[in-house]
């Protein structure tokens, strides 16, 4: 639709694309600020945060408490921020109370993400399911080998290694101690192939776990000097991601 005016040229009168976004935008930030502002809103970052925690805690992975470390970081700072918004009473600053809101909700969500990582790849202390085959103690002759052994229940979470510590102890404390001439060969028994991996007493090897299997065997033989009677056990077992 057009008009002249004055002999002129034609004048358009239609609105702009840039007025009507400007008018939205405003309408938008005006409902989120009323929203930020509502008491009812205080509450949900709050709520938020627990029930991530509650669900964390629910699926709790167990294994080293330094791979929790960034996950607790972003849990607290969760906690605080959506403590002090629920405890600001009196919100008349709209950019105050949206920053807390903000802060809350994103670590939140950073921390349950952090989480999520650690279950599908964190460390798994399986110490205390490692199981001895084989009679003990082990000596330099006929008795020198066992097997330690991971079954299912124990490989339930898929990880492709296992870092196993070996503590190694003189059978009889009393007597000579037999330390300083004692070692031992691990190897992993997989479809008959073995990877062998020497270590002294109190010592660690990691083994490449592969493919997923229903049970792990590690073969342990000892070496030490004759006479020497040894007692052999897993002092640790850690199944994680390369």
């Amino acid at each position: 639709m057009s008009s002249r005016a004055g002999g002129g040229g034609d004048v358009h009168n239609s609105p702009t694309a840039h007025g009507d976004h400007s008018i939205a935008a405003n309408d938008i930030r005006n409902v989120i600020i009323r929203w930020v502002l509502h008491p009812s809103a205080r509450w949900l970052p709050l709520l938020l945060a627990c029930a991530a925690v509650v669900a964390a805690g629910a699926r709790w992975p167990d294994g080293p408490a330094r791979q929790y470390v960034l996950w607790g970081v972003l849990t607290g700072l969760s906690l605080l921020a959506a403590a002090a918004r629920v405890l600001d009473r009196r919100p008349r600053d709209a950019l105050v109370v949206g920053v807390l809101s903000l802060v809350s909700v994103l670590a939140t969500v950073g921390g349950w993400l952090t989480f999520q990582q650690v279950v599908a790849h964190g460390e798994i202390d399986v110490t205390g399911q490692v199981r001895s085959e084989g009679r003990q103690p082990l000596d330099d002759g006929a008795h020198r080998a066992l097997t330690l052994r991971l079954d299912a229940p124990a490989l339930a979470e898929p990880r492709d290694a296992l870092r196993l510590t070996l503590a190694i102890a003189d059978h009889d404390p009393a007597g000579p101690t037999c330390l300083p001439d004692t070692r031992a060969t691990l190897s992993l028994l997989t479809s008959g192939a073995a990877q062998p991996t020497e270590v002294r007493p109190g010592g660690t090897a990691d083994f490449s776990l592969g493919a997923r299997a229903g049970a792990v065997r590690i073969g342990v033989v000892l070496h030490t000097a004759r006479g020497c009677r040894m007692d052999v056990r897993a002092t640790g077992a850690v199944l994680h991601d390369r």
